[in-house]
């Protein structure tokens, strides 16, 4: 993990059913990896980094195609 301090907190309200298949899904993760499971703010944590790594993705890819179209006209 990299060095920065986590310093802000993000509030998710869930209902039972999601928590438990939060919970469901990070405890087949770790069988299946055979190791730990971590912990449910660790697992939305990398969640959210993905997501953003994909979106920044698209956001580049976006912004690169309106730039080439900008310079075309």
């Amino acid at each position: 993990m990299n060095n920065h301090k986590l310093t802000k907190k993000l509030q998710v309200l869930l209902t039972e059913d999601e928590v438990a298949s939060v919970n469901r899904v990070i405890l087949n993760e770790a069988l299946d990896t055979e190791s730990r499971p971590i912990s449910v703010s660790a697992w939305i944590r990398d969640l959210i980094k993905k997501e953003l790594s994909i979106k920044s993705i698209e956001q580049q890819s976006f912004i690169k195609n309106k730039v080439k179209n900008l310079n075309n006209k």
